[in-house]
């Protein structure tokens, strides 16, 4: 493999060379240190430490799950990271078994209580439901498309998109069908409102940036796993807990990594107040954090670029509580689907406690970022009451969260960029190195929470090679 010496990811060879001296090579500490204690770094620690390798894993947070993030303060405790656990999440239902973590089928669209289905839509000002859409006056779409309701665009134009039968047949697919959802939609005939209704609630930061070969793998993945959507009872975060609990290896909570140097022989990492020494070390710091990390290691080009460029989805969230469940009161469905950027969705989280949530991304998440606080707070109440007039004075904002502004993660989950689908795929098959990387952004055949214990897993295996 091609490899280059001295990559330096996020900062100057000057830094690196300076905190190189300070880490001169001693003993070495552990077989392994695992950097970050998410469900990635868990899972390698497990397979490492079943293997009798000495592990010590560190984190920045002062807190375990990484992108697991249940907010206990809350009203119901809600999550703020991954939530829906698909049927077909063999790793995952295996090791809460195994652990008597318990998984509930009770979970609708917004990670909340099931739902009643369906759309409440508030689109140029106007409200409809599905079946109200096609003759709604907000309905600008093409003729051809008028039926199809705002929230059903995409799927509706899935069938252009490349169609596998196994997931990891994006690993090899042809460099010319790595272009953008954008283009994707226009060759397959969307219209351009079509394209900004589908954009509006994206689930990546706009649809020029990813690479359809992204959406081709997420529907592969859904696919090849049918069956109900389930979550973690007492929220996400209880499973990375329990997986820290059950290991015998020191897990350092507030050890936040700032230099890493891969030596002959081993890995030395610097943190805040001392150096580490190991022989092997397990990365699973997402990339767009990990590009702050000054690091002196042998890459192949193909992972030195998707430290550098790999995209993270911009996601803010708002919990809002409310005074009475408003929602069941009016004839509507649950979830306020909107074309305003500012709130996006709003899914309900329950009706003992009343709770919401507001999920926008990309141009959405920046615009709530940007307004201070209690300007955003006003802004989300008086928008949400204009779209659903129940909620007339009804609300509270709790908390804002976003996961750009951790500097630990800089955005909630990975896509495939625009032309970046075979370097990301030769990133994957990186093995020759004492620094391994994984995290649900380097998955191969699954997504989400099992793409995390997958590469987790994958990364202990090439560990356990060298050793």
């Amino acid at each position: 493999m091609v490899t280059r010496r001295g990559f330096l990811a996020g900062s100057s060879a000057a830094i690196v060379a300076g905190a190189a001296p300070r880490m001169a090579w001693g003993r070495t500490e552990v077989d392994v240190a695992i950097i970050g204690a998410g469900l990635a770094g868990l899972n390698a620690a497990r397979v490492c430490e079943a293997a009798g390798l000495t592990v010590v894993v560190l984190e920045a947070e002062n807190r375990i799950g990484g992108r697991l993030h249940t907010l206990d303060d809350l009203p119901g405790k809600p999550d703020a990271g991954g939530i829906q656990i698909g049927a077909g999440y063999k790793r995952l239902h295996s090791i809460a078994g195994e652990l008597g973590v318990v998984l509930s089928g009770d979970a609708g669209a917004g990670a909340g209580r099931v739902q009643t289905p369906g759309n409440l839509y508030s689109i140029g000002g106007k409200s409809s439901t599905a079946s109200s859409w096609s003759d709604s006056l907000a309905n600008r779409l093409s003729q051809e498309e008028r039926d199809t309701e705002p929230a059903s665009l995409l799927r509706r134009y899935a069938r252009a998109l490349p169609t596998w039968t196994e997931p990891q047949a994006w690993l090899d697919a042809p460099a010319e069908l790595d272009i953008s959802v954008e283009q994707a939609l226009r060759s397959a005939g969307a219209s351009g409102e079509a394209r900004r209704l589908i954009a509006t609630n994206f689930n990546g930061n706009d649809l020029a940036s990813m690479s359809q070969l992204h959406l081709a793998r997420s529907f592969a993945i859904f696919r090849s796993q049918p069956g109900p959507v389930s979550t973690i009872v007492g929220g996400s975060q209880r499973l990375p807990e329990a997986m820290a609990a059950a290991l015998k290896a020191d897990v350092r909570l507030g050890e936040k990594v700032t230099a890493i140097v891969e030596q002959p022989g081993g890995v030395i990492l610097r943190l805040s107040d001392y150096t580490l020494s190991a022989r092997q070390v397990v990365c699973t710091v997402p990339f767009a954090a990990m590009r702050h990390i000054p690091m002196q290691a042998r890459l192949s080009p193909h992972m030195a670029k998707m430290i550098a460029q790999l995209p993270y989805t911009r996601a803010s969230f708002a919990y809002i509580r409310a005074k009475t469940p408003f929602w069941e009161s009016d004839p509507y469905p649950d979830t306020l689907w909107t074309d305003d950027p500012l709130i996006g969705r709003i899914f309900v989280l329950g009706s003992d406690p009343a709770m919401l949530k507001l999920w926008t991304t990309g141009a959405g998440a920046d615009m709530l970022d940007r307004l201070p606080r209690r300007e955003a707070e006003r802004q989300i109440i008086a928008r949400i009451e204009s779209a659903r007039p129940s909620a007339m004075g009804q609300l509270e904002v709790l908390r804002l969260y976003s996961w750009q502004r951790n500097p630990h993660a800089r955005g909630i989950y990975h896509h495939i960029g625009t032309g970046m689908a075979a370097d990301l795929a030769n990133a994957t098959r990186d093995a020759d190195s004492l620094l391994h990387f994984a995290g649900e952004h380097l998955a191969v055949a699954s997504s989400g929470m099992e793409g995390a214990l997958e590469s987790g897993e994958e990364a202990a295996l090439r560990v356990l090679a060298q050793s």
